[in-house]
């Protein structure tokens, strides 16, 4: 007989393996229905300044050539409001937390369950592994990287250390 969950958490950062981490817990939920389904998903939102179009303000290199900047003009407010009404720059948000929750929630969708979403920060494995021992999880499942050999070696694995770390049994989806 499987043992009884109560609490599943899924670790999920938008790759494609933690993709198959929410299947697994959105399968292991319905099996379940009693248990609690949380996915967990690690704040690391960057936002870049990206040009777009021809900037053609003094100082602005489009093609990747350094401009020593004590051989540029200083930028005066009447140009620096104009290039900022002309739209020649756009923040860029990369790994928004928003856009994971979105993305996990199509997926309990696919799978017509429900669950919760939580964001935590940190370092992803010792995050996870904290937060399922504060809510005494009773498995966590989370997705292959993929790394292997020397990219493992130096960059390490989160789902192995989750594994190592983990006060509860892990499930590494693939």
């Amino acid at each position: 007989m499987l043992a009884e969950f109560n609490h599943i958490i899924a670790a999920f950062d938008c790759s494609d393996g933690s993709e198959k981490a929410v299947e697994w817990g959105a399968r292991l939920k319905r099996s379940f229905p009693d248990a609690t389904l949380t996915i967990v998903h690690v704040f690391k939102e960057r936002v870049e300044q990206k040009s777009v179009g021809n900037p053609s303000g003094r100082g602005f290199a489009n093609d990747g050539i350094y401009i020593d900047p004590t051989q540029t003009y200083p930028v005066n407010t009447t140009e620096q409001n104009s290039m900022n009404q002309g739209g020649d720059t756009h923040s860029v948000v990369k790994n928004s937390s928003s856009k994971a929750k979105n993305k996990a929630f199509s997926i309990l969708d696919e799978f017509k369950t429900e669950g919760h979403f939580e964001i935590l920060e940190g370092n992803p494995a010792e995050s996870i592994c904290s937060y399922a021992k504060r809510t005494n999880a009773d498995i966590i499942i989370v997705g292959s990287s993929g790394k292997t050999g020397l990219k493992k070696l130096f960059l390490g694995s989160t789902s192995s250390t989750v594994a190592n770390e983990a006060h509860c049994p892990v499930l590494i989806a693939k």
